[in-house]
């Protein structure tokens, strides 16, 4: 399960684009940064995606991506143009089965070949036309599903939501979020016409003018099981209760939000929340394994990412500029525990703070609130473009932040029974 919000620059202080994603996956699947450079390819060259291939375009462009280790898509990313897309699977009556693009396939290769929030939309809607969307999207598990996405670059947005090669979209104004469930209604601004065919075929709507996309495909039960509604809506109502005065800082907020509870605790709960934590193999065997934000202006383009799981127990770090790489010390992470890769070095002491986790993240937090502030201050207020040494600069914090904040958490207990959450945990750190 997965959020993704975006806020054009009518909707925030600075009159920048916002973009902001969690990515929630299987617990132990690592999710890495990676930059791919532009690059020319050979007229009759192909690209080999997560099942299939397909023929490589001319030149693909400078892309930052979030990415399960394992596959050749991403959740979740930003190209040199400044678009970033989110994607998200979609709780649908009709689920995809045969091998073709993923979600995450569709994402790349959209950051990959456009300049802008409308031409990646439309590479997603020709490939997806042309290829069909399908494929095992889980790591461990099987999970087969429908995708939607959030698409923006610093003048306009889009939510794009799919069945199988058929799709709708319509252009967001101002501020908008998915949460897993189909977003549009009757309110888009363009349709496939087998979209609605179909639905009026299976006796989803009556006619063409009956169409409502959501309620026509949803799923409604796994919907309410994975808490898609609650968790788009409390995204919407703090996107319209601080709409013209978001911020960076903001998008972290939501991005981190369990519920209004202030005694919230990672063992309880049966549905998930925006920052996830898995808990059981139920209701909640998904959790955050990545969050990305990016902030997105007419001069300069800034990323931020925790390029580990849990954003509560996370600090962002800047990352992607124009001649600069992934920070130094930083590894990738892949199947098997390593300690050296920054994902699993974070795993590690998350692992230990969801076994207290109220005392965990009141040592974190004013380590982390104090970092981060100074953080958005300068690389915001600078006015220029990131360059390695700041990017190698705030990394390095980050990582010392882990240093102390774990030596600090090795001493305290762990919470007293809970014995199924200690269980199910349990089977993931035997893996290990």
């Amino acid at each position: 399960m997965c959020d993704t919000i975006v806020a054009l620059g009518t909707a925030t202080k600075d009159g920048d684009t916002l973009f902001g994603k969690n990515s929630d996956r299987e617990p132990d699947e690592v999710q890495n940064l990676d930059i791919f450079e532009r690059k020319n390819h050979g007229s009759n060259e192909n690209v080999k995606c997560t099942y299939i291939k397909i023929p490589q375009v001319q030149e693909t462009y400078r892309t930052l991506l979030s990415k399960p280790f394992w596959m050749f898509g991403a959740e979740m990313g930003i190209n040199e143009y400044g678009v970033a897309i989110g994607n998200e699977a979609l709780l649908t009556k009709i689920k995809p089965k045969k091998s073709a693009l993923t979600g995450m396939d569709l994402l790349r290769l959209a950051l990959e070949r456009s300049k802008t929030a409308k031409q990646a939309r439309d590479v997603i809607i020709q490939l997806l036309e042309q290829y069909g969307q399908g494929g095992n999207c889980g790591y461990l598990l099987k999970d087969y599903y429908q995708n939607g996405f959030i698409i923006a670059d610093k003048d306009e947005a889009y939510v794009l939501e799919t069945i199988d090669k058929n799709w709708a979209w319509k252009e967001i104004d101002r501020f908008w979020s998915i949460s897993n469930k189909i977003s549009i209604e009757k309110d888009y601004d363009s349709v496939s016409p087998g979209l609605i065919h179909e639905a009026v075929k299976r006796g989803w709507a009556s006619s063409e003018s009956d169409f409502n996309f959501s309620k026509a495909y949803s799923d409604k039960i796994i919907t309410w099981g994975a808490a898609g509604k609650k968790r788009e809506q409390s995204n919407r109502c703090y996107l319209s209760n601080n709409q013209s005065s978001l911020k960076t800082s903001d998008f972290m907020k939501m991005l981190r939000s369990h519920t209004d509870k202030t005694d919230w605790k990672p063992h309880k709960g049966f549905r998930l929340t925006v920052c996830a934590h898995a808990a059981n193999s139920l209701s909640r065997y998904s959790q955050t394994v990545g969050s990305l934000i990016s902030k997105i202006g007419k001069e300069n383009v800034y990323a931020y990412s925790t390029g580990s799981s849990n954003p509560c127990l996370s600090p962002y770090f800047p990352i992607f500029a124009p001649n600069t790489n992934l920070p130094k010390g930083y590894v990738k992470g892949g199947e098997k525990l390593n300690t050296d890769a920054f994902w699993w070095k974070a795993e590690k002491f998350h692992r230990k703070a969801i076994m207290n986790y109220t005392d965990s993240r009141a040592l974190l937090d004013q380590k982390m609130g104090e970092y981060e502030k100074q953080m958005l201050d300068y690389v915001e207020n600078h006015n220029a473009p990131l360059n390695q040494k700041l990017i190698d600069e705030y990394f390095s914090k980050v990582e010392n932040i882990y240093t102390k904040w774990g030596k600090e958490i090795l001493s305290l207990p762990n919470m007293k029974g809970k014995f199924y959450y200690k269980h199910f945990w349990g089977k993931f750190t035997k893996t290990n």
